[in-house]
């Protein structure tokens, strides 16, 4: 992985105290203090250090760093997005704790790799639940361009969650090539058309091949499905959507054309749980960051060629994914966050324009 040059250009933006000033004005049109101003900036420049330093490090540490710079990476946007709050309002821990990893992983090392997909973590108070609060758990989608062209916010997921690996691993539309060949296609169905209107509901066209093996999960939160050869029609009236949102994903390492993250609907993670895409990959980080520390064994022989190493390949790439996807990410909520901003404040004025004519 190289450090996408034009991303992180972006991303110094959080590095720098003027910037930082004036998008906090124009997102809560108050003033943050210099004080404010250089925790996000502090936090943003130690996350570049950890990312630089994952980039030329040994697979035997790199996830590790990689970890480290998603958090700050995370912690300093929080921090943006937190108004009237600094760094000792943050909730102390990652947010996130590992579930009974030493019984997952113990026994035969050839057996124990293969029961990789199977670890969980569980949501806990700390970085990551702040995190998914002052994001607003929000996803940005791409329906047609390369453009921001609709976004969502996915309700608040309680603590105490608890998901797999694998449970991530398979929704993420980068990582199909390298899946386990029983699981391609299983969990997330690309989207070839989609739309919504409040009087009309939601419809999507979808690939039938990939959607037909968990249709029935969306069949069951109140969703029509009608096949029609290679493409399966979605619908739903807006009262089902907006009870039961679909779980979108993207490709954005894969992009269409180069430039147009491709869109897909994956199936619930749980029946009530949605979760952004920053949401997913802070915790596929996570995963593969705390295998690094607590479980080095393990994770030395998955990447040196044991018998057992079938998750290798994804679980390599799913490191490639986390390291270019969540900084692109954190800047695309940002610009989309101050765009909304900017709409916002035009509509507010023509009210007043409005107002002020009789």
């Amino acid at each position: 992985m190289r450090m996408n040059n034009k991303t992180w250009q972006y991303l110094l933006g959080l590095e720098s105290v003027d910037i930082v000033l004036d998008w906090h004005k124009k997102l809560y049109n108050r003033e943050l203090s210099t004080r404010r101003a250089n925790e996000i900036t502090s936090a943003a420049k130690q996350a570049k250090e950890y990312f630089r330093n994952a980039e030329n490090a040994a697979n035997t540490v790199r996830p590790l760093l990689t970890f480290y710079g998603i958090a700050s990476l995370a912690r300093a946007t929080l921090l943006l997005l937190k108004p009237g709050h600094g760094e000792e309002s943050l909730v102390r821990g990652h947010g996130l704790e590992t579930t009974d990893w030493s019984n997952t992983l113990s026994g035969d090392l050839s057996t124990a790799l293969k029961s990789i997909g199977n670890l969980k973590i569980r949501t806990s108070a700390g970085l990551f639940s702040d995190f998914l609060k002052q994001t607003e758990n929000h996803i940005c989608i791409h329906a047609r361009s390369s453009a921001v062209d609709w976004r969502l916010s996915y309700p608040q997921p309680p603590l105490g969650v608890e998901l797999t690996f694998e449970a991530l691993l398979f929704r993420v539309p980068d990582l199909w090539r390298i899946l386990p060949k029983s699981e391609i296609g299983s969990h997330f169905a690309s989207v070839n058309e989609m739309s919504y209107a409040d009087a009309d509901g939601f419809f999507a066209n979808v690939n039938s091949k990939q959607f037909e093996a968990f249709q029935a999960s969306y069949v069951d939160l109140g969703y029509e499905v009608t096949p029609n050869g290679d493409l399966s029609k979605i619908k739903c009236n807006s009262q089902v959507f907006d009870a039961a949102l679909p779980q979108f994903m993207h490709a954005y390492v894969n992009k269409m054309f180069g430039s147009i993250p491709s869109l897909h609907i994956a199936k619930p993670i749980q029946k009530d749980i949605r979760l952004s895409e920053l949401a997913i990959a802070y915790m596929l980080s996570y995963f593969l960051g705390m295998l690094t520390r607590y479980f080095p064994t393990h994770w030395v022989a998955l990447h040196s060629g044991t018998k057992g190493d079938v998750l290798w390949p994804t679980v390599s790439a799913a490191q490639s994914y986390v390291e270019t996807v969540f900084p692109e990410m954190i800047i695309e909520l940002i610009q989309d966050k101050l765009s909304g901003a900017r709409e916002a404040e035009v509509k507010e004025k023509k009210g007043e324009k409005g107002s002020g004519s009789d």
